[in-house]
């Protein structure tokens, strides 16, 4: 009977042994594969890369502008020559006054650029006649547009037909003329010039005598 107890006692002894080597290799084995894992993971990582991406964004206004870089032309006081009929004044370097004695304080005409990005349309329009600015017998005021730096202003299509550059026509009052389908913002292709041609009767209108210039970009 004592054998038997001993007996028992030692098998019993042998299930708990066994059942703690069970419990031991479970433990192991979930080890094994949780450093597997990591090192197959970190494997995978070394061989495909981590890619990650980044972004940048900004935004750029498109600005429609214009602006008279030289804004006034300014004769002086004269008068036509006596026996005159009458007096041309005009706004290039030379030659700019005959038949009186006026003197052109700035040659050149009025310079217009396109400050802006984008290139614009380009309307022009005075709020005078001849007769209501000069007034007397056949009086005559003039403009036309050509380019300081070549190709500032081009036709509708990007090319030069069909464009009145360098001559002149009567100033317009009743609407805007386009000059410029396409008046260009690029640095080297973006001033233009106006220049006038007066002439100037004896029998004119007296004291000074001006007219406004207004010039209207649209984007295109």
């Amino acid at each position: 009977m004592l054998k038997q107890v001993h007996l028992l006692k030692i098998m019993a002894n042998s299930s708990l042994f066994f059942k703690g080597l069970v419990f031991f290799a479970i433990v192991l084995t979930a080890f094994s594969f949780f450093f597997v894992y990591q090192s197959f993971s970190s494997l995978i990582t070394k061989i495909s890369g981590h890619v990650i991406t980044g972004e940048a964004n900004v935004t750029v206004e498109t600005v429609a502008l214009v602006n008279f870089t030289t804004s006034g032309i300014n004769w002086g006081s004269g008068r036509v020559n006596v026996g005159a009929d009458a007096a041309s004044l005009n706004t290039f370097a030379t030659n700019n006054v005959t038949g009186g004695n006026w003197t052109l304080q700035t040659a050149g005409g009025l310079r217009l650029q396109n400050q802006g990005n984008v290139n614009v349309t380009l309307n022009l329009s005075g709020t005078k006649t001849a007769a209501q600015f000069i007034g007397g017998t056949s009086p005559v005021y003039k403009w036309n547009i050509s380019n300081v730096e070549s190709n500032s202003c081009l036709n509708s299509s990007g090319g030069t037909g069909s464009l009145a550059l360098a001559l002149f026509y009567d100033v317009n009052t009743t609407a805007s003329a386009q000059f410029c389908g396409r008046f260009q913002y690029i640095d080297t292709a973006d001033t233009i010039r106006i220049d006038f041609n007066l002439t100037i009767p004896s029998d004119s209108l007296t004291g000074t005598l001006n007219d406004v210039v207004t010039a209207v970009a649209t984007a295109t």
